[in-house]
């Protein structure tokens, strides 16, 4: 425009008070600057962390992150999935696995979780392979008798991270049988799950945690009877969330590059289709609960 025109349109603007609407922009064709994100439940420190380094990336690019806890609940993750598609976000990242309904075009990515068969790109994690790392290192100490605490379905993540240590001690010729502990991600539930099994058998020597969370859990049950850690049950966990690397006391565990993570979610969202996805491999921390320290 000319500079005349320049100057009066600012001058409107001043009298006005006017300010722009990039959400209104968005609904009169285009896509806001905002993205959505699915998680079952921030109080899990797990997804609090990656909820923040989703936060921090997208902030990054110019972008505003929409959050909300599902509770593990389909319904509430198509509530979500469908108010944050009104507003025309960039995108949306799912952590759960829901499919979108068939009328709904907002791209997504899947986080952690690919859906098989999905044409939407994926960011997830060797989960079978950390497994298999976390329980090897468990055997390489000699431990034989290895127990998992797991999920309440060997699903999405849960699978892998189940399926890797089932590998692991099949491979080393000893049974699984009897040895897994399912429970809720829940920390009071898995606390009642791993007090009863560690009460009710006589020598349990070793433990790996499908997650930080219930790894902690397990320390905590462990000891409030009476057990030392790793003296008495060595304890191994998943994640690799910060409280698992802080204190004089860390936990042994396979940690996961949520960095990375969060840089690789929002490249798929913008390359899209099922070529972008990601596998990343996680790293095992040795901490002082394995008998390492």
């Amino acid at each position: 425009m000319s500079e005349k025109t320049r100057v009066k349109v600012e001058e409107a603007i001043r009298m006005l008070g006017y300010r722009r609407n990039p959400l209104a922009g968005a609904l009169s064709g285009g896509r806001s600057n905002l993205i959505g994100l699915l998680v079952p439940d921030t109080a899990n420190a797990f997804f609090g962390e990656l909820s923040r380094h989703i936060e921090t990336e997208g902030r990054r690019r110019g972008l505003l992150t929409l959050l909300g806890n599902t509770g593990y609940r389909t319904s509430l993750a198509g509530e979500y999935g469908a108010a944050f598609s009104e507003l025309r976000p960039r995108g949306i990242f799912v952590t759960t696995g829901e499919e979108p309904p068939e009328d709904d075009e907002t791209p997504r990515v899947y986080l952690q979780w690919a859906v098989p068969g999905s044409s939407s790109p994926s960011v997830t994690f060797n989960d079978f392979h950390g497994a298999k790392l976390a329980t090897e290192h468990l055997l390489w100490h000699g431990y034989e008798d290895i127990f998992c605490v797991a999920g309440e379905l060997a699903v999405g993540p849960a699978e892998g991270r189940e399926g890797g240590w089932r590998q692991a001690m099949a491979n080393a010729g000893l049974p699984t049988e009897g040895r897994l502990i399912r429970t809720a991600f829940d920390r009071v539930e898995a606390g009642r799950a791993v007090r009863q099994v560690l009460e009710n058998r006589t020598r349990i020597r070793a433990i790996y945690a499908t997650t930080d969370e219930q790894a902690f859990v397990t320390i905590r049950t462990a000891t409030s009877l009476g057990l030392r850690v790793p003296e008495d049950l060595a304890v191994v966990g998943f994640d690799g969330i910060r409280e698992a690397r802080l204190g004089s006391f860390p936990l042994t565990t396979v940690s996961l590059p949520l960095d990375e993570f969060a840089v690789c979610a929002f490249n798929a969202l913008a390359d899209g289709g099922p070529a972008a996805s990601v596998v990343l491999d996680g790293t095992l921390s040795i901490g002082s609960t394995c008998g390492c320290a």
